[in-house]
């Protein structure tokens, strides 16, 4: 039985790295150094972060596997970001007391949508905007994209992060705002010189 609860974990992991398109799993360790080094958490709260994600990720695939397909997560500094779309309140409100108990969470941002007529063409229309906005911040010299997690739910725009400063959180904005398809835009960013 044990065997079998590792072999889901791994097949879990697996899929997580591959669906989440998190390139830095494959990145030699020098180059992952030094995206580190470019990130503002400190190194100690980025392995916090992995740490809460991958419990939370687990959580949700031991209670509800709707939950863990349906939802993303995003941990910064403690700060946990829920988007996706769910078809039951009780779905969604289960997912937030899950990551609520979770050892070093210290805010729970729940985005996720009720949506009982979610097709393959909305989140295909989601993925693109998300890839654009990706590729778009990676080519803005004015911005640390490594400091930025984005999600799109029904052409909503979600943000998390740490911004360099007002302006850099702008800049961000304004690629989002200006991708086509994007309806709103929500920033939970937070600025640097603002972290306690």
């Amino acid at each position: 039985m044990k065997t079998i609860t590792l072999y889901k974990l791994f097949i879990v992991f697996f899929i997580s790295v591959i669906i989440s398109g998190c390139q830095t799993a494959f990145i030699t360790g020098a180059s992952k150094a030094v995206l580190i080094d470019k990130e503002e958490r400190s190194f100690n709260n980025y392995v916090e972060d992995t740490i809460i994600l991958a419990q939370l990720k687990n959580l949700y695939f031991s209670n509800n596997e709707i939950i863990f397909f349906n939802v993303s997560v995003e941990v910064v500094e403690g700060r946990i970001l829920l988007t996706g779309t769910v078809n039951q309140i009780d779905q969604r409100i289960e997912a937030t007391k899950l990551a609520w108990g979770i050892v070093g969470v210290i805010e729970v941002i729940n985005e996720i949508q009720i949506n009982n007529d979610e097709s393959i063409l909305d989140y295909a229309d989601d993925l693109i905007m998300k890839t654009k906005i990706n590729a778009k911040l990676l080519l803005e010299q004015d911005v640390l994209n490594i400091n930025y997690s984005v999600e799109v739910v029904n052409g909503i725009v979600y943000l998390i992060g740490i911004a360099q400063n007002q302006v850099e959180l702008d800049i961000v904005i304004t690629i989002s705002k200006n991708t086509y398809g994007v309806q709103n835009v929500i920033s939970y960013v937070r600025l640097k010189d603002n972290l306690t």
